[in-house]
């Protein structure tokens, strides 16, 4: 068996005997090779004599690059040739994996968030500013992963191929492959010793529970089997989702035709108002994470008589309310204001939003909205590629008691740094001095562990 890592060259080798045992001897001409995908029969490469090399007696090279973008797992080189006019062939098995690291391929857990920059701010009621807006991404990042150690898993969804070894060195059940803190949402391929194991001969368990899923269990009615080869390191190739659970909510769509390299994106209303700073979205099939924010010209502009300076002149008409979205936030001139409401064509808002300083505006200014995001790319494992204006957006939601811990954790980081770590509260009795931190968030830990956390597994001797 040859590895190679997707993106990368490896050289392929096709030798011919006249006899087993015997010498090499040439064939009647350059046999053809051809690769194909050992789970689904696709072609990874047609059938081809071309770039085969002829080293020497016998022997037939070919330097294989399979594309970064190509699905990690078995795939088979077949030759084919005569010798002395009648059909030889050789096989040879390869394992392709993922093109980079974790780090590479985003999914490692940095900049992966439970909760938005816009969740905190609202919560606190704080106005958007570049010092606090980093201050908050801060303690985003680290209540994020302290609830990954205090439930002992990671909740968001990653594309990989991940490899386990059989037998494990703490012996276990010859039919049972236990995968730990690496939960499993779906499989896409499994494998072992360099086999192929179909669907239809494992089950993922629990499986009145699932996903997550534990464990992977050899169906044993089966013939498939754990185990056979060369070395039990690495034996078990397992190509899929790994996480909690991949629930997703619908959000609006791009608004643009994007390619495989920007990194801004232009979305619709509905996406605007819903999404913000750690949102984890999905188009098609690739992920992306949000890491900022910018204003775009909607292309319309304030209407009727335009707006005062009043605090309770709060209806903005524009030419078609169908493209904004409740929650959207507006920005006109310097103001920024929050769509609260929408009948037809009139916008309901709340003026001087965000810190800004209400105005008079014209008629006929522009609206412009928070529609730009700046994304990372081919995220959680995921490949960047091209999406049509219009593809529908999909954004990845961590359980709620998840999300709301890391608010409250994010929240308390916050407040504890004004205070420099030494906010106390005196007791009912006043007998005494407590965090304040704890009057209120630890019972909301236990609720999350509770619910979302990993529970010790129990193993005898």
């Amino acid at each position: 068996m040859t590895d190679v890592i997707a993106g990368q060259t490896v050289a392929l080798l096709a030798q011919w005997f006249d006899f087993e045992g015997g010498t090499l001897t040439d064939l009647d001409a350059t046999p053809t090779i051809a690769i194909t995908a050992v789970a689904t029969g696709s072609t990874a490469l047609a059938a081809t004599t071309t770039g085969v090399t002829h080293p020497g007696t016998g022997s037939y090279g070919y330097g294989w690059t399979p594309a970064s973008a190509l699905t990690p797992g078995l795939y088979l080189a077949l030759w084919t040739g005569l010798s002395s006019g009648s059909p030889v062939t050789a096989t040879e098995t390869i394992t392709v994996t993922a093109p980079a690291s974790a780090e590479a391929t985003n999914t490692s857990p940095d900049g992966v968030w439970y909760a938005t920059r816009e969740d905190v701010q609202r919560a606190l009621d704080n106005k958007l500013t570049a010092r606090n807006s980093r201050q908050i991404d801060r303690a985003l990042e680290s209540a994020s992963r302290d609830i990954e150690d205090l439930c002992h898993r990671r909740f968001y969804p990653v594309q990989a191929t991940r490899y386990k070894d059989w037998p494990s060195r703490s012996g276990g059940t010859p039919w049972v492959l236990r995968l730990d803190d690496q939960e499993l949402i779906s499989v896409s391929t499994l494998a072992s010793g360099g086999t192929v194991i179909t669907a239809d001969e494992y089950n993922l368990e629990p499986v009145n529970a699932g996903p997550p899923y534990s464990r992977i269990e050899i169906d044993l009615g089966d013939n498939a089997s754990f185990g056979g080869g060369s070395t039990y390191q690495r034996d078990v190739q397992i190509t899929g989702l790994w996480g909690y659970r991949n629930t997703e909510s619908t959000v609006g769509a791009l608004a643009e035709t994007l390619d495989a390299s920007e990194t801004s994106i232009d979305v619709t209303g509905a996406a605007s108002a819903i999404l913000g700073v750690g949102s984890i979205l999905r188009a098609d099939s690739e992920r992306m994470i949000v890491t900022g924010r910018a204003m775009l010209d909607t292309g319309q502009n304030v209407g009727g008589a335009g707006l005062t300076i009043q605090p309770n002149n709060v209806a903005v008409t524009v030419t078609d309310g169908t493209q904004f979205a409740v929650d959207e936030i507006l920005l006109v001139e310097s103001e920024r204001m929050l769509i609260v409401d929408i009948a037809g064509n009139t916008l309901t808002v709340i003026r001087a939003w965000d810190g800004s300083t209400i105005a008079a505006h014209t008629a006929g200014v522009d609206i412009y909205a928070a529609r730009t995001l700046t994304v990372t790319r081919g995220a959680l494992g995921t490949t960047a590629a091209t999406h049509a204006n219009g593809t529908a957006l999909y954004r990845w939601d961590p359980p709620g008691l998840v999300r709301d811990l890391t608010i409250a954790e994010a929240i308390n980081r916050l407040l504890q740094e004004q205070a420099g770590y030494a906010r106390t509260s005196k007791a009912s009795t006043g007998s005494k001095s407590v965090s304040v931190e704890t009057l209120s968030i630890d019972g909301l830990r236990t609720r999350t562990y509770n619910a979302c956390g990993r529970k010790a597994r129990m193993r005898s001797v």
